[in-house]
């Protein structure tokens, strides 16, 4: 996820962290749903899933608003999301929030709703765990062993790759540059994102051939609600300035239309990545190399809208747009009845596409079509 924040300061103190000892190294177990880092928050001796978002600020779901000891900040908060769709939050200050034995004094939360993502989601979310939290510290994310190791020493550069970053103000959301096709984009460095790589339409237009796969429909949710329009997506060899002689070739890319460049979960996951806060460098290891593998996909995607599943985006792929188009009804996927589905039956349709390689659907005028992942690196 990823948000980008205008605010005026009328109020505002340090968030400090406190430990049992000055030098520290914990491990903080994490599961992976929907390419989301998922990790337990303990607040007020109860437990909550929040997403590991380097790419905004913590944000807590308004329904947790109301504990106690929580104060409301005064700073007037504008936030717009990865879709360009902004929304004012308020601010809270939570006295105390933990992640193993670390204890997170006085953190800022901006406050929303989260009614809208928790239908969406077949996991329930409470918050996000992001920037702003993070700073001053440095997180390894082990994707092979599915932990975050948490210290407040600096790294050895050793068989890393080192990236320097900027942070933002106030939410220290970690930015850099990036080179695609000769052209540097502004970057952010998005744990929350999980494709490889998303650009904005300016940077697309600058860098954009007959390679790019078309599609249309939203193509992605954010905080707030999907994008509208028409993607792109592409295979493209990317490098970073400060680190030229290193090209990352085959990076996942989708062009939509909004002006942030994300740099999120399909990418890193190769790379055993550490987010330094203290001395703001990103660190990909160099041992690592991504397997040569298809890139398969449905081609078009499913959700539930105005209680009908809802053929919602689709690439421009002939054998596809022969079976249904963009915004027609889906009755039935397989045995699951989806006529008038629910929350269960919608996870249950989340599951078979994650499990399956083929699937029978069933059209709004009893049609069925019969479909199967397909390699996209075949259009590209």
């Amino acid at each position: 996820m990823r948000l980008n924040m205008k605010y005026n300061l009328l109020l505002l103190g340090c968030m400090l962290w406190s430990l049992a000892g000055k030098a520290f190294e914990y491990k903080i177990p994490f599961t992976l749903y929907e390419n989301k880092i998922l990790i337990e928050v303990l607040i007020e001796k109860r437990k909550y899933n929040f997403v590991f978002d380097s790419g905004a600020m913590s944000l807590l779901d308004k329904n947790m608003v109301n504990m106690k000891k929580a104060k409301n900040v005064a700073i007037d908060l504008e936030a717009e999301d990865a879709n360009e769709q902004k929304k004012k939050l308020s601010v809270v200050q939570v006295p105390s929030l933990k992640l193993e034995n670390i204890n997170f004094k006085d953190g800022y939360f901006a406050v929303h709703d989260f009614t809208a993502i928790n239908e969406r989601s077949c996991v329930p979310i409470a918050g996000i765990f992001g920037s702003n939290l993070m700073n001053n510290l440095v997180w390894k994310i082990d994707f092979k062993e599915k932990v975050i190791v948490v210290t407040d020493h600096a790294l050895s550069a050793d068989g890393y790759i080192e990236i320097a970053f900027e942070k933002e103000a106030f939410s220290n959301v970690p930015y850099t540059k990036l080179n695609v096709r000769g052209t540097l984009i502004d970057l952010i460095l998005d744990t929350g994102s999980g494709d490889a790589l998303t650009i904005g339409k300016n940077a697309y237009d600058k860098i954009k051939d007959s390679t790019f796969l078309k599609g249309s429909g939203p193509s992605s949710t954010s905080l707030f609600g999907n994008n509208d329009g028409t993607f792109y997506e592409d295979s493209l060899a990317i490098s970073f300035p400060a680190a030229p002689n290193k090209v990352f070739k085959g990076v996942h890319t989708t062009a939509q239309g909004n002006e942030m460049a994300l740099l999120g979960i399909d990418f890193l996951k190769h790379y055993q990545p550490v987010l330094d806060y203290k001395t703001n460098k990103l660190f990909l290891s160099k041992d690592t190399i991504p397997a040569s593998a298809p890139l398969m996909s449905w081609g078009f995607g499913l959700a539930g809208i105005d209680g009908k599943l809802i053929v919602i985006n689709m690439f421009n792929i002939p054998e596809l747009q022969a079976l249904f188009k963009v915004g027609d009804q889906i009755i039935a996927v397989n045995d699951i009845n989806t006529e008038k589905p629910g929350k269960l039956e919608l996870c249950r349709v989340m599951e078979l596409r994650k499990q399956k390689a083929t699937l029978e659907l069933t059209k709004s005028d009893g049609t069925k079509v019969t479909v199967s992942k397909i390699d996209l690196q075949n259009y590209f």
